[in-house]
């Protein structure tokens, strides 16, 4: 089944999919590799996973790696890709070994896999050894480590030194077998418009339409341009919490562990013990997350509250899937939500 609508816009066929976030946050990693077993059987064609060391939230947390689970995700499945949204290169991981193990992985599943990247967090970069820089350090950091992952994905022998990472003589023997798509990760226009200097698309969890319309699509329209991309041709990523159960109030309870992502705040400031951040995101009511989450009982609602996205241009949905019974939710957007959308 492949869940895409196709659109026309300036003479140019734009194309949607509904992807769905693996959570290490809130799901152990066995569970979500029967998760991932569960979107392909139901025809979702990718699945993103989180790559944090600590989670959003601390009541009813979990906390696996991304990079092993991918593996072994990928080496249970036969077709659906799998990616990271989002590794940040720039503190616990040096850009190199982000090279080389997801060329590794691109060796071994060539087609299936792709990287986003971004400036990190707090909550996982402080909490595993290190300072927290200033947005501005983190943003030279990502542009340096973007540019050091391509050229050992692509060169032999790279000697390298950048104001923050340097590597001599350094050679990855096992390239992947197929180019890798990098995306890059933002919530403002100077990471837009890296994105589309430097990425194979845009990522963000941007639902302000306005914003979306007026600053992010325009700056990653101008990188595109700078970099002499055609920008029809990039990917622009949405990632939204979503929750689904025929009971609104089950389905709402079950979302509200994401109450602490919604706090921007966290993004940016050296917050990162997860208590902390759940007595802080407390605040943050069931209301206000029926507005900024797909929260829904039906269908209908669904459709309703995902169209309006659709309609901007976003080429991808990804769906943090947080309902009390997850598989229910990839079953409504397969069979229900998308076919919709489709028209």
């Amino acid at each position: 089944m492949i869940i895409r609508k196709r659109r026309r816009r300036f003479g140019c066929v734009y194309m949607v999919r509904f992807s769905i976030l693996a959570a290490h946050e809130q799901v152990n990693p066995v569970d979500l590799l029967n998760d991932v077993l569960v979107m392909e059987q139901y025809g979702i064609q990718r699945c993103w996973t989180s790559d944090h060391y600590m989670p959003w939230w601390h009541t009813g947390a979990s906390g696996g790696a991304a990079w092993p689970w991918l593996g072994a995700a990928l080496a249970k499945t036969s077709k659906i890709i799998i990616g990271t949204g989002i590794t940040p290169p720039i503190l616990r991981y040096h850009p190199a070994i982000v090279a080389q193990v997801f060329a590794t992985l691109g060796f071994m599943f060539p087609g299936r896999v792709f990287l986003t990247v971004g400036r990190g967090e707090a909550l996982n970069e402080v909490s595993s050894g290190n300072q927290w820089p200033s947005n501005k350090e983190r943003f030279e950091r990502l542009k340096e480590a973007i540019h050091l992952i391509k050229k050992l994905w692509t060169e032999e022998w790279v000697t390298f030194k950048g104001e923050f990472y340097w590597v001599k003589d350094s050679n990855l023997y096992t390239k992947p077998k197929n180019p890798i798509p990098l995306y890059i990760a933002g919530l403002g226009p100077q990471s837009a418009r890296l994105a589309g200097q430097e990425g194979d698309g845009l990522v963000t969890n941007e639902i302000d339409t306005e914003k979306i319309k007026s600053k992010l699509f325009p700056a990653f329209n101008e990188g595109a341009k700078t970099a002499g991309k055609d920008y029809s041709s990039l990917e622009k990523v949405l990632f939204i919490p979503a929750s689904y159960d025929e009971d609104k109030q089950k389905a709402i309870e079950s979302i509200g562990f994401w109450k602490g992502a919604m706090i921007k705040a966290f993004y940016e400031a050296d917050i990162h013990d997860p208590r902390k951040i759940e007595e802080n995101g407390e605040v943050v009511g069931n209301d206000v997350m029926e507005k900024v989450a797909i929260v829904m009982s039906n269908a209908e609602e669904g459709i309703k509250k995902l169209k309006k996205y659709v309609d901007l241009g976003f080429t991808e949905i990804v769906l943090t899937n947080s309902s009390p019974i997850r598989e229910k939710l990839v079953k409504l957007i397969a069979k229900e939500v998308a076919p919709q959308l489709e028209k």
